[in-house]
């Protein structure tokens, strides 16, 4: 046994037993909006349908809408879409920075790209654990020649966060094969493990994988002891520990929908539609009786012998004593009436479901932003309504999910030598990186329009006081309306272009003003001398008639 492997299952079962009271309420979300996540509280089996108790699908369209909705706000084409930028703003409007920037964004985004990095089928799980659940888990790591990007059920990991929020450790215990487990471990697995795969190579054993910080850590370290992360695999039942590796970077993307004080575990739009929701399977299943009595409704019939329970499902018979049938004097078989109102019920049950969309954010994300005839004010107005509504939810997001995402994608590519070298007037420099979204641009969109009525009033001032328009900074608006419209750096020139276009024609006109002032010069010494000439030609012809 190992005394560090003995510490670390003692503080996973206690951080499991912790995060206990949420399994149940995960569970049942998961039962009438994400299925598939079934089996915190409850026992399945796999492959199994997990769908016996839905009566309505609404909760489920619900949620996937919304995670599709956020897969496409926060990833527009299927991935992140950053910007590079030096810390210093005077480097950024240098050709060769924007160059080698321009280039590692795209490097950047066919890793994401690869298929091998499974990034688009690890993103749209983690999208629907985050609107159901509330709390989400990636790994992210390095596959053969490319990103690793791997989902890992809630119900694995046990997370743990610093003071400020953030998580900094995860116990996840995952189930192996001993075919699996022997392959990757060999001989450090322990002697009964290693007799268990003699008899059986296709069982099942316990492995506890985990991700903590270490107390003491070097900065750029080279040996996995040393780095800020210690990456440690534990068999379970024997205590032993069965490797030891180290991470650079915290290496699990936890994000969170929202949080309450004093709880580490998110809180979903899920947990808010979940009464109705629940409230809908139960509307769904009398609806389809209610329906079914209305097709087949119960029969009463006579009977000459005693009576018996009556029977109100669909196509049941009641029956009742033959002189009552002789009092009826018509036919003896006839429907029971049951007072249905299906059209009451479907509108409660429409009711119920717009509900439910409205907790998953339909009626915001259908909130137009644009319409025909409207004016650049009402187009403004709009888009920062939208802003106001949506805004916090995904900005949130991008702090929690999207930005260390790609900070540690960054950094695996840079210790692997996957962008090209770095141009030496930035070696040494911080880079940060700037999160591209339809929300973000949305943002960025209102900020130009603002800019450019401003510019407008400015020059409309400018008829009745010209110097007016030495308030703007006609370049910087160009820059800045550019990259709101998400314009591509390699199109807009940058400072040091600018600077020797703006260079060259001041010598061109130099050259024309240069030239221009030979000619006048060169006509004024021409008219002179013809002037001369004329001058010369009548002082001689006047001494002439003097002289007769």
């Amino acid at each position: 046994m190992s005394e560090r492997a003995i510490e670390l299952i003692k503080r996973w079962e206690k951080l499991k037993e912790n995060k206990s009271p949420w399994l149940s309420h995960w569970d049942d979300l998961a039962r009438i909006m994400l299925p598939r996540r079934l089996g915190f509280a409850s026992t399945t089996t796999e492959g199994g349908r997990r769908v016996e108790d839905i009566y309505d699908s609404t909760p489920m369209q619900a949620a996937r809408s919304l995670a599709n909705a956020i897969g496409g706000m926060m990833r527009p084409t299927g991935m992140p879409e950053v910007k590079m930028q030096a810390d210093i703003d005077a480097l950024n409007n240098l050709d060769e920075a924007k160059g080698w920037f321009a280039d590692s964004e795209e490097r950047l985004k066919n890793s994401f790209n690869n298929p091998k990095a499974r990034f688009r089928q690890a993103s749209g799980e983690k999208d629907l654990d985050l609107v159901v659940i509330g709390t989400a888990v990636m790994f992210i790591g390095e596959g053969l020649k490319s990103l690793l990007f791997q989902t890992v059920h809630p119900l694995d990991a046990v997370v743990f966060f610093n003071e400020e929020g953030s998580a900094e450790g995860l116990f996840r215990k995952r189930k192996f094969t001993l075919r699996q487990a022997f392959a990757r471990f060999g001989n450090k697995l322990s002697e009964d493990a290693r007799k268990k795969y003699e008899k059986d190579p296709d069982g099942k054993i316990d492995i506890l994988h985990a991700v903590v910080p270490r107390k003491e850590s070097k900065v750029n370290a080279l040996l996995a002891k040393d780095m800020p992360f210690a990456d440690i695999w534990i068999e379970i039942d024997a205590k032993e520990e069965l490797f030891a590796g180290g991470y650079h970077e915290f290496p699990f993307i936890v994000p969170r929908w929202d949080t309450s004080s004093g709880e580490d575990y998110g809180r979903s739009p899920g947990m808010i539609a979940l009464p109705d929701g629940e409230t809908l399977q139960a509307m769904g299943e009398t609806i389809l009786i209610a329906g079914q009595r209305a097709a087949d409704p119960p029969l009463a019939v006579p009977n000459d012998g005693t009576f018996s329970a009556i029977n109100t499902f669909p196509g049941g018979l009641a029956y009742y004593d033959v002189e009552t049938a002789a009092e009826l004097r018509g036919n003896p078989f006839f429907p029971i009436e049951t007072s249905m109102n299906l059209p009451i019920t479907r509108d409660m049950q429409a009711d119920m479901r717009d509900q439910v969309w409205s907790a998953f954010f339909k009626n915001i994300l259908n909130l137009p932003v644009e319409g025909p005839q409207m004016t650049a004010t009402e187009v403004i107005q709009r888009k920062e309504e939208f802003m106001r509504e949506i805004g916090p939810t995904f900005g949130k997001l991008e702090t929690d999910d999207t930005a260390p995402t790609v900070e540690r994608a960054f950094m695996i590519m840079l210790r692997g030598g996957g962008f090209a070298p770095i141009p030496e007037l930035l070696q040494g420099k911080n880079i940060r990186f700037i999160y591209n979204s339809p929300v973000k641009r949305i943002k960025q969109q209102i900020d130009a329009a603002s800019a450019r009525m401003w510019a407008q009033e400015v020059i409309m001032l400018a008829h009745v006081k010209p110097e007016a328009l030495d308030l703007i900074n006609v370049d910087e608006l160009g820059r800045f309306s550019a990259e709101a419209s998400g314009i591509p750096k390699r199109i807009v020139n940058g400072a040091d272009i600018v600077v020797q276009i703006r260079e060259q024609r001041a010598k061109a006109q130099q050259g024309q003003e240069k030239m221009m002032k030979m000619m006048q010069v060169a006509e004024m010494a021409k008219s002179g001398a013809d002037a001369t000439e004329k001058m010369t030609r009548n002082s001689g012809e006047q001494q002439k008639e003097a002289t007769i």
